[in-house]
């Protein structure tokens, strides 16, 4: 149980499944560094194997990172209309915002990861997420707190609450830290500076450590900042700061220890 003023930090790495050298970068930051949680981007291909390398990593937090914008749904393009193009992938960031999708197509498809995930993990995700932060707009917020209360399962902050506060009947951090710009990486001082100021009660602090190799240079704009956050979070002496600074670590599946 979590003592009065005692600082802990979920730092959750995004986009795991994205393509094989994100997924060795998450696990290495997380076996030699800092990270304790992952989100994954369940309608994306994904081997067995991909999955038991991560069930190996008992202390590795494993969510769900709700996609959209990248891949084909879950729930099969006929039944969410709303959400591709004509060729039956999802529609871009920029489209989905622009021209929003309906709300029961969006419940379908997210539905619909929940029980693939659950289908390819054998159990359910620590927590949600979305992929490009979609539920800092109303109505992707409106489903995916739907479906966290309906599955009883924690979420990460939106950018349209209020900081420390959360909807009633809902488990998330007090404090978000993160920056979706491909500029707004994490470098070491800016990662010291946030940790070592860090307020008590629960903060999540996003990452993309990766390998920017040919793969993710035909996926994503966020290349080399992922490799610079890979030597970050993966530095075994981040684990000794951390303890100067009286942080714990932790991840969504342990919100009943917060």
């Amino acid at each position: 149980m979590r003592r009065n003023g005692e600082k802990l930090l979920i730092v959750n790495a995004d986009d795991a499944n994205l393509t094989p050298g994100i997924n060795r970068a998450i696990l290495k930051a997380h076996d030699e560094g800092i990270v304790s949680s992952t989100t994954f981007l369940i309608n994306l291909p994904v081997s067995s194997m991909t999955v038991r390398s991560f069930q190996k990593r008992k202390k590795l937090g494993i969510g769900l990172h709700l996609n959209v914008t990248l891949g084909r749904p879950a729930a099969g393009p006929g039944r969410v209309p709303t959400l591709v193009d004509p060729q039956g992938c999802f529609r871009k960031r920029a489209d989905q915002v622009s021209r929003l999708p309906s709300a029961g197509d969006l419940a379908r498809e997210y539905e619909a990861q929940i029980t693939l995930f659950r289908k390819c993990f054998s159990r359910m995700p620590t927590h949600l997420d979305t992929h490009h932060q979609l539920h800092d707009n109303p109505r992707f917020l409106h489903a995916v707190v739907r479906l966290a209360r309906r599955w009883k399962l924690p979420m990460r902050r939106s950018g349209l609450w209020k900081e420390g506060d959360t909807p009633r009947g809902l488990v998330s951090s007090r404090t978000w830290l993160g920056d979706l710009s491909p500029a707004g990486f994490w470098r070491k001082e800016k990662l010291l500076k946030q940790l070592r100021n860090l307020r008590p009660g629960v903060s999540e602090l996003m990452c993309h450590p990766g390998k920017a190799d040919l793969r993710l240079r035909r996926l994503s704009s966020f290349t080399e900042g992922r490799e610079a956050e890979l030597k970050v979070f993966s530095d075994p002496g981040m684990r000794k700061y951390l303890e100067g600074f009286r942080v714990r670590l932790t991840h969504f599946g342990m919100w009943y220890n917060w």
